[in-house]
This record gives structure tokens, sequence and C-alpha cells, in this order.
């Protein structure tokens, strides 16, 4: 059974601006989605949808087998932890105050929630000598690995991200993608994950879902999109037009494998082709 389900979901701020035309997709347990595409195609509202932070026109939402209206906002967001770009620490209190701040909430041991902090601070890939420190005194990469280890503290089953690494530079994004390929790999949460960024999407997805102007282009395994474009418009938005007639199917792999690994981008390639 799907942990999410859409089904012919429609949403409109206004009358005349639909922004999601009927969007149905499948989100199993453990699974790592990429909603991918440009600015205002519907990717960040569709994100909120999944935590009632704003509700849908039609359609059915499910979530864990029930429809998400039936589901109270709290018990719902207490099942999912959210990490957008502004990061939004509390600049009042120190990062273990802030990681730990849902548990607090909760009214958790103190004793439990300081450990957590401890555990959650390494995960991420920063020592224990951060929690005594404010967000101040952190770089925006730092900040970004805190906001992470924030979402985690209540062990959400999903984990959403709203272009989580898209205010840090190129180096750091790396690095910020490279901890949370390991941090899903250790955990195996279900992740949706928000971006316009190509590269980013090939390397963290199991399954990226293009969205186009308010409807799905096309759904599948980052490979599927990269090799198997359904559609000029997914051929295009990948930079493959002209570029895979240029390659046999062994150096397309060989590209394919260079982009997983970071190793190359497709700017990188195109260059060379």
């Amino acid at each position: 059974m799907s942990v999410i389900s859409f089904q012919n979901i429609h949403k409109a701020y206004t009358e005349d601006a639909p922004v999601l035309k009927g969007i149905s997709f499948d989100v199993e347990d453990g699974e790592f989605v990429v909603l991918l595409g440009t600015s205002g195609c519907g990717k960040t509202t569709t994100l909120k949808l999944i935590n009632k932070l704003i509700d849908f026109d039609t359609g059915y939402i499910f979530f864990k087998g029930h429809p998400i209206k039936q589901w109270p906002k709290v018990s719902l967001r207490r099942s999912i932890g959210y990490v957008i770009q502004q990061v939004g620490l509390f600049p009042h209190m120190d990062i273990a105050a802030n990681i730990t701040f849902v548990l607090d909430l909760q009214k958790h041991d103190k004793h439990h929630a300081r450990e957590r902090a401890k555990t959650l601070i390494d995960l991420v890939g920063l020592d224990e000598s951060y929690l005594p420190r404010y967000p101040r005194e952190l770089s925006g990469g730092e900040k970004q690995r805190v906001g992470v280890a924030r979402a985690l503290a209540a062990d959400p089953e999903i984990l959403l991200m709203d272009e989580p690494f898209g205010a840090v530079d190129e180096i750091t994004r790396r690095h910020l993608q490279n901890e949370m390929k390991s941090i899903y790999a250790k955990l195996k949460k279900t992740v949706l994950f928000v971006t316009h960024d190509i590269e980013e999407a090939v390397r963290l997805a199991d399954k990226i879902i293009l969205f186009k102007d308010g409807r799905i282009e096309q759904s599948g395994s980052p490979r599927d999109l990269v090799f198997t474009p359904a559609t000029p418009y997914v051929k295009e938005f990948f930079g493959l037009k002209g570029f895979k007639a240029s390659l046999d199917d062994a150096s397309l792999e060989k590209v394919y494998r260079q982009i997983l690994s970071g190793e190359k981008t497709f700017n990188d390639i195109f260059n060379t082709v």
C-alpha cells in the first residue's frame, strides 16, 4: 500500500489561475521521490498539501490508506518532518534547543532530548561542539544540516524537503547532497524533495516526478527520464535534445554514472560532446 496517494488533485489560488490540474501519483514507504520542474509548476503547492498547510479543491489525497482530510493536523504533522530553504532556526536558542524544539513541545524527557540532539548532530555530519552554539555562528550549509536534524528529531515517518539546499554555494550543495544520501541510506525514511536542479534530482531520487504547468509530464526512475524521455518537453528539460544522438548506449551509461556519482554535471558533459 502506498504511504501517500494523490488522485486527480486540482488546486487553484484564484479561479483563473489553476496551479495543479488533475495530478495523480503514489509514494511507496521508504521511497525517495523528487518533485522536479521550473518555478511555478506546482511542486511546492503539492508538498504543502501533504501536511495540510493548504487545502486542495477537488480530488483525493490518502495518507497511510486514509483520506488526508480525516487526519487531524496535529496527528498528521507529528508523522512528518519539514525542511525549507530558509531553515527558520530560532536565533535566541542554541543548536541543541533548536533541534529538540518539537520534543520539548511534546514534553519528552530532557535527558532523552539531549541524547537525541547528540545523535542527530552526528547524523548530519557535525560534531557535538555545535550544540551550544547559536545560529548566527553557523554557515549557511551548517544551518541547513541543523534544519534536517530538527526535522528528524521526533522520528517522523515522512520527510518533506522544499529546495532545502537552494541557498548555498555549489560546493556546499554537493556536500549536503552527499550527506542526505548517507542519511537516507541509514534511515530509509520516505522523502519528498522539491528541486529545480537536474543533477540534484538524478543524484538523490529513487523516483522523479517532472512537473510542467501544473501537470505531471513524466514519472519514473532517473534512468527512465534520462534514457527514455516520454515527451519532447522531457528531452528538452534534461538537455537531451541532440545529446543522445551523439552517444551510443555504452557512452550514455557512462555519462549517467558520472552524473549519479557527482563526478560530472550535465553541463560538463554537454561541453565535451
